[in-house]
This record gives C-alpha cells, sequence and structure tokens, in this order.
C-alpha cells in the first residue's frame, strides 16, 4: 500500500491535480491502507499541521513586505542602488540583483521580488538596449535571494519542520546570501560587453547620500527585527508583528500619498492568499510525511543511504542531486515537507551539521524557483509581463549557473554557515 500511495500522488501530481490534494490523497492512502491509522487522526493531521508559534511569523512578514510595497517605501530601495551603482559597467543588472536582494528580504515572497523590482527596472534596461530575455533572466534568478537573506520565509519553514532554533539559522544566512549576490553581480558585469549600457550618469555624493537617507525607514526594518531577536527583545514571531507595526508607521509618516484603506487591503489579501496557500500544501504535506514516517520509510531510506560505499560529503552530494531533480517537478514548499522529513534521519546519522544541511537545503530551494518547467519566478514574470517563458529561461541560465557554482562552494566549505554555531 506505500508504493501504491506514492502513486498516487505522482499520478495526480503529473495529471495537474493540485500539489495539496495529492499529497493528502497519497498520503491518506498509506495511512488508512497500509498503517491502520483511522480516518479522524488523518484529518486531524490536516488542520493541526499549522498550529505553530514559530509559522505565525509567516503571514505577518509577507504582510509587512506587502505593505513595504503598496505603500511605496521600498521603491527608496532602488533609487538608492541606482545612484550608488547605476553608472558603471552592467550597473542596470547589479542594481536589479541587490535591489532583489534587499527587496526579497523585506518581502519575503519571490514572486512579489520579481514582479516588484521587474516592474521597475526591466523598461530602464530594454531602453537602454538590453535584450528582453537578459532583463528577464537577472530579475528571475536574484528575486530567490530573499530565501536565503534573513528573515526569510523558507528558513522559518525548515526550522518548524526539523525544531532548530530559527534566529541561528537566521544568521547563518548571511554569509552566503552576500556570496550568492556578489557572484550574481559578477556575472551581470561580465555579461555587459557594451559599457554604455547604463541606467544614469554617476551621480553625485550628494545624491548618492540623500537617497540613502530617503531609503533608510525602508533599511531600518530588517534591522529593528534582526537587532530585537538576538538582543533578546523578541522572538520571531513577535518580531515579524512589530515589523508590520512598524511599517504602518513608516508608511504613515514618509508616505501620506499611498498609506490608504485599498493599500492596505491589498496587502492583507495577498498575505492572506500567500498563507492560506502555504499553509493548505502544509496540511497536504503533513499528512504524507507522517504517513511514510509511520510506514518506515525515512528508516529505510537512512539505512540504504548509510549502507552506501561513499564518503559522507558524496552521500552529501547525492542528497543536493535529490533536491535538484525534485525542483523540477515540484515547489519549494511540498519538497521542504516531503523530502526533508525523510532525508533528514540521514543528515544526523552521518554527524552533519543541522546548519549547514539547511543552507544548503534553502540554496537548493533557490534554484528550484528558477529550475523549468514548474519554477515560480519564472512563471511569475513570464505572465506579468506576456512573455514566452523560454525567454526567461534563456536569460536566466547564465544566473543559474552562478546559483549552482555558489551552492558548490556552499558545499565544499561549511564554514560559511556554521560560524554561528
Amino acid at each position: 500500500m506505500t508504493i501504491l500511495g506514492i502513486a498516487i500522488f505522482f499520478i495526480l501530481m503529473l495529471i495537474g491535480a493540485p500539489i495539496w490534494s495529492a499529497m493528502l490523497m497519497g498520503g491518506a492512502t498509506i495511512a488508512l491502507f497500509d498503517v491502520g491509522q483511522p480516518l479522524q487522526t488523518v484529518s486531524s493531521q490536516f488542520f493541526i499541521s499549522a498550529d505553530s508559534w514559530l509559522l505565525l511569523a509567516v503571514p505577518y512578514f509577507l504582510f509587512a513586505g506587502n505593505l513595504m510595497t503598496n505603500f511605496g517605501l521600498a521603491n527608496r530601495l532602488f533609487g538608492f542602488v541606482e545612484n550608488l551603482i547605476g553608472h558603471m559597467r552592467g550597473g542596470l543588472p547589479a542594481t536589479g540583483v541587490i535591489t532583489c536582494a534587499i527587496f526579497g528580504a523585506l518581502s519575503g515572497s519571490s514572486v512579489a521580488t520579481v514582479v516588484a523590482v521587474g516592474s521597475m527596472l526591466i523598461p530602464y534596461m530594454l531602453k537602454a538596449g538590453y535584450k528582453e530575455s537578459e532583463a528577464l533572466g537577472v530579475i528571475a534568478v536574484s528575486g530567490t535571494l530573499g530565501q536565503m537573506i534573513p528573515p526569510s520565509i523558507y528558513m522559518i519553514l525548515f526550522a518548524s519542520i526539523v525544531q532548530m532554533d530559527v534566529s541561528k539559522l537566521f544568521l547563518a544566512g548571511f554569509v552566503p546570501g552576500i556570496l550568492i549576490t556578489i557572484l550574481l553581480v559578477m556575472t551581470a558585469v561580465i555579461l555587459s560587453k557594451n559599457k554604455k549600457q547604463g541606467l544614469r550618469k554617476q551621480a553625485t555624493g550628494k545624491e548618492v547620500w540623500s537617497s540613502f537617507i530617503e531609503s533608510l525607514p525602508a533599511f531600518m526594518m530588517p534591522v529593528l527585527v534582526l537587532g530585537g531577536i538576538y538582543a533578546g527583545v523578541f522572538t520571531p514571531t513577535e518580531a515579524a508583528a512589530v515589523a508590520v507595526v512598524y511599517v504602518l508607521l513608516m508608511g504613515f509618516i514618509y508616505e501620506r500619498k499611498n498609506f490608504n484603506f485599498k493599500n492596505f487591503k491589498n496587502s492583507a489579501l495577498d498575505a492572506l492568499v500567500t498563507t492560506t496557500v502555504i499553509y493548505i500544501i502544509l496540511g497536504g504535506a503533513t499528512v504524507l510525511s507522517n504517513a511514510l514516517t509511520f510506514a518506515n520509510v525515512p528508516q529505510a531510506f537512512t539505512q540504504f543511504m548509510i549502507s552506501l560505499p561513499v564518503s559522507n560529503e558524496v552521500t552529501m552530494g547525492l542528497i543536493l542531486l535529490v533536491f535538484l531533480i525534485l525542483g523540477t517537478v515540484l515547489d519549494p514548499v511540498p519538497i521542504l515537507y516531503i523530502a526533508v522529513p525523510i532525508i533528514f534521519p540521514v543528515v544526523q546519522a552521518l554527524g552533519f551539521s543541522v546548519t549547514h544541511f539547511a543552507i544548503l537545503t534553502i540554496t537548493c530551494m533557490m534554484v528550484a524557483q528558477v529550475t523549468p518547467p514548474v519554477g515560480m519566478s519564472l512563471f511569475a514574470l513570464s505572465g506579468f509581463f506576456r512573455v514566452p517563458i523560454g525567454e526567461v529561461v534563456k536569460g536566466s541560465l547564465p544566473y543559474l549557473v552562478a546559483l549552482l557554482i555558489a551552492l558548490g562552494v556552499l558545499w565544499f566549505v561549511p564554514q560559511l554557515s556554521t560560524f554561528s554555531e
């Protein structure tokens, strides 16, 4: 029955059924007919899966990021980065990379990041002579940076799965996030052969300083959130709620024109929809994951991986390969909730650092977001700008290579992510 349940999951997924229903039906089949759990137990697993104090941070961070965008505070970030490096060779795509890194950390949503930053930057890039695929590609991959740079939604989800301290994971994401940002900027500069492809003339020191001061209300949100967490003032969930209050206050003070009920409502609805999708997927994934656990699948998988006649490093490489393959057919959230509970016991048995494994996993999830045919960022840009998805894929390939190089560096140099332990 375990094989039948897994088969039902894949068949439903292949015919286009919602991923949560595929996981729920596959998991329920195993739980009811193999493990022998009562239907009431299966249904309760679905509904109590989101009953977590830590997961409560997800809607608050999403809401704060949406408010930041709709109130116009995020636009100030673009203005500062534009003045700082917009005149340099590769300044336009590099501006996109850095803006995505900052904006992604604020919003917590890769899709929101690529749409918001793309709508600001891509018209400039096309006007400056960049091909449409080049403009779309850099934004697609750079939009994933917010999942590595804290506070990150994926880090919160991962921490809730393995029951680890999310504040340590936030701290561990800084260096990898900066590394990936640098590699993407380097890629942008290398690809920009025409030195005239710039956004503007070099800004004066006064203009740079002025735009920096204007961007401080946006920059200070992650400082407040992370500073409060590490100072022990509040928990990550409380920090997320504080972030909402902070953005409301900054919007009222600095963006009176955009501070209205319509933007507040749209921000709340967007956060509600995204959170609902995450929680429903979480419910289906929990049923499937628990069923597989009771069917001893994680234990069997652990014994199989440990028995392989290869080194621990090669085993980790195989695990990363599994994540990358799954990323071509599944979105990151179901991958996290299905694969991590199965693979995590292997990581523990082999003595790997949990923090290192978390950073590698999240990097693989970043790759999954821009891997066809189901990459969310690819479809978001394709749909918003009404261009063939092939154009987005074509432009994203060089930056995807840079992201894979970063994964390799983080794999072979664990100290980059374990310094916080």
